[in-house]
């Protein structure tokens, strides 16, 4: 077993001074989102905008208020109101849950919420952190292995989100959860990078049929999950930062170039450069339809934290190359209406978009879903918006519906010789779950 680095305990009791955030004002989002009413909507948005959803629910509201305060080190007073209504505890607890928010929720809430929070309830959340502490304690080791298994093999890597992402954005591991390990590498390095991890204890999570190769099934998105039974680790290894069906894209060899060293808690390791983990920040929540608030606080507590660090303009120039401008533009202003933060003046003049507004709305619609999810169609549509042409967006319903993808593979095993059916597996199974 490695030791841990020196002072890594002390993490949880860094809690107590760990505000490093700087102020945050704007209005709290109280409303539904608006569609349509100033701007013409392009026809891929229409069906998508007319299903208008807000933070509809006060249970929502306020683990959004808490985020606020977490973000703007507790100047937003409108927490405080909030906790001074009543409150079922019970169901703003499973909606931090749901929304992967309890580390920085529990952290503003015991911070700034007082006397208005009930003692049980204020004795519960500091567990909640103090587990959660110990938990990415345990992750500390397990990366700092890999990354020496790694190092060892001659293979470099990138390390995305997990520990790396708690220490650059909320600069502390202990206020954000993560359950695996996200690991960049080259192209080239796919199977060096597989039998690394075999030697260390790993295996593919899912495993395919028999003569399949692993890789070359999951190319399209570019990603193989593996597992350690012994351990309980995740390791989600990545050759492309997205799915290649997407058309904003960031290159492998563009990040790899631009990369930095960086240090947390003694573990070195590279990380991608300010501009492009901003860029990367917000091509995942846009690939996932914002699919937890997390994901947009992930990007706003960086931006906090980074704001010496991150050269504006050069961010612009880096989504220029990799298509990724409407990506940029929404996303920054989601986080403005959801967190209230103050964009720089040149981010400000640069989102003045009125499709970036339009894709912002949708956006806020898949955020704040009111069932607490969406379908298929609803994802299709707000992707399509990133698609500057019809070409572009009839190759990408057709990659869709028709090409096979990891749980088309879980769902039937077929032979090797009959993986072309595959190809009418997905579309049925996209209809079941439709209609379903």
């Amino acid at each position: 077993m490695i030791p841990l680095p020196p002072g890594v305990r002390s993490l949880f009791l860094r809690l107590r001074s760990s505000d490093s955030y700087g102020p945050s004002k704007g209005p709290v989002l109280q409303n539904e989102a608006t569609f349509g009413e100033k701007v013409e909507l392009a026809s891929v948005m229409q069906t998508l905008s007319s299903c208008r959803h807000g933070v509809g629910c006060r249970e929502m509201n306020l683990v959004v208020l808490a985020a606020r305060a977490f973000l703007s080190g507790g100047e937003d007073g409108c927490l405080q109101v909030a906790l001074a209504q009543p409150v079922d505890w019970a169901a703003v607890e499973r909606m931090a849950e749901q929304h992967s928010m309890m580390p920085p929720f529990a952290y503003a809430l015991t911070r700034y919420g007082g006397d208005l929070v009930p003692r049980e309830i204020r004795e519960r959340l500091q567990q909640r952190l103090l587990l959660n502490s110990r938990t990415n304690l345990t992750w500390l080791q397990e990366w700092r292995r890999i990354l020496l298994a790694f190092e060892a093999a001659g293979i470099p890597v990138i390390s995305l989100k997990g520990p790396a992402l708690a220490s650059q954005a909320y600069r502390n591991i202990a206020l954000r959860e993560f359950c695996d390990l996200d690991l960049l590498i080259r192209p080239g390095e796919v199977r060096a990078a597989h039998d690394t991890l075999v030697r260390e204890g790993y295996e593919l999570r899912f495993s395919q049929a028999p003569g399949a190769d692993a890789a070359s099934l999951l190319s399209r998105n570019r990603q193989l999950e593996f597992v350690n039974h012994e351990r309980g680790t995740l390791i989600d290894l990545h050759w492309g930062a997205l799915h290649e069906m997407f058309s904003f894209q960031l290159s492998v060899d563009r990040l790899f170039r631009a990369a930095q060293v960086a240090e947390c808690e003694g573990i070195t390791f590279l990380s991608l450069s300010p501009e492009h983990l901003m860029l990367y920040l917000c091509a995942h929540g846009t690939k996932h339809c914002w699919l937890t608030l997390r994901d947009l606080c992930d990007g706003a507590s960086y931006m906090r934290t980074a704001t010496r660090e991150l050269n504006w303009e050069l961010c612009i120039r880096e989504a220029e190359a990799a298509n990724c401008e409407l990506v940029l533009k929404h996303s920054l202003l989601l986080a403005q209406r959801v967190f209230g933060l103050e964009l720089p003046s040149v981010m400000r003049n640069y989102c003045e978009d009125a499709k970036a507004q339009m894709v912002a709305d949708a956006a806020s619609s898949l955020l704040f879903r009111k069932d607490g999810g969406f379908g298929y169609r609803e994802a299709l549509l707000y992707h399509l918006a990133f698609i500057k042409d019809w070409r572009g967006r009839a190759s990408f319903i057709c990659k869709r519906v028709f090409f096979p993808e990891e749980p088309d593979w879980q769902e039937l095993r077929l032979p090797r010789s009959l993986y072309f059916l595959y190809y009418a597996v997905r579309p049925v199974r996209l209809l079941v779950e439709l209609f379903s």
